[in-house]
């Protein structure tokens, strides 16, 4: 059984059944993240009906409810595992793909390119630029790199040797820790050009929400504090103002500005400050 899927749900099981229809038979781990009773027992029924295996568990969010997949995946002998989210579509032809690149570079992560439902790009290969305290999604990339965990490959070695996702991040920026670890660890982060992903964004989230604010403004001093120095720290912690004022720029109108960004925001800046502080 070379090449698993884990798909870590969130009352998202309308999706992953349109989304990864074509992968009934195969080895699927559907992860929910306990939402209402009538979905848990949606994803049972799912996962019954497409030959997959269904894990329940409370919310632990998108990165601890993978690493429960993956577990489940190593321990029924795949070789290589993927990690999608419920608004992707992905078909066998695909995780074949990037099972085969994950096998042949089993040091490194592997993504797609994922674009929009009108086929632009939405994302691929980014950049952490530690010097200037922010990530970047476009233009040409720089090392260190980042891959989207909206869809992510590696050998069962490299995802045992890091450990999987890092706890305590529960939504957004374990993707950009994962990518950093495995490039502190010999690895490179890979992006497949001929492997093109259609990406629902933000199909499991309605949009830039709250959570997607707090997260984001958090998150980023979160992954300083487990990852970089305290000379690279101080640059990030100089950094929160600006990168608040981007969380809330993304919004569309002055009351989401206000009520979606800049006041999670602005909760999300200080949590992160105070994990900075506990390191």
């Amino acid at each position: 059984m070379p090449v698993g899927v884990v798909v870590v749900n969130y009352a998202s099981s309308e999706l992953i059944a349109r989304n990864f229809s074509d992968l009934a038979g195969q080895p699927v781990i559907l992860v929910d993240n306990f939402s209402t009773t009538a979905e848990r027992d949606a994803c049972a029924q799912l996962a019954a009906d497409r030959g997959w295996l269904s894990v329940a568990g409370p919310n632990v969010g998108y990165g601890e409810g993978a690493n429960l997949g993956l577990r489940r995946l190593s321990d029924a002998g795949c070789e290589a595992m993927i990690v999608a989210n419920p608004d992707l579509e992905l078909d066998r032809d695909q995780v074949a793909q990037l099972g085969a690149a994950a096998l042949e570079h089993p040091d490194d992560l592997v993504g797609p390119l994922l674009i929009n439902s009108d086929g632009s790009i939405w994302g691929g290969l980014g950049s952490i630029a530690v010097d200037q305290g922010r990530i970047f999604s476009r233009g040409e990339p720089t090392a260190p790199y980042w891959l989207s965990g909206a869809c992510l490959a590696a050998s069962a070695a490299l995802w045992q040797r890091l450990g999987g996702f890092a706890e305590g991040y529960f939504m957004y920026w374990e993707d950009v820790d994962l990518s950093y670890r495995a490039q502190v660890a010999g690895g490179t982060c890979r992006q497949l050009e001929a492997v093109r992903v259609r990406h629902d964004v933000g199909g499991t989230q309605g949009g830039k929400s709250a959570l997607y604010s707090y997260y984001n403004a958090r998150n980023r001093l979160v992954f300083a504090a487990k990852n970089l120095s305290p000379a690279q720290q101080r640059i990030w912690r100089a950094a929160r103002w600006r990168e608040l004022r981007r969380v809330v720029s993304r919004q569309p109108d002055r009351l989401a500005k206000l009520t979606r960004g800049l006041w999670p925001a602005l909760r999300g800046t200080l949590a992160g400050q105070r994990e900075l502080r506990l390191r």
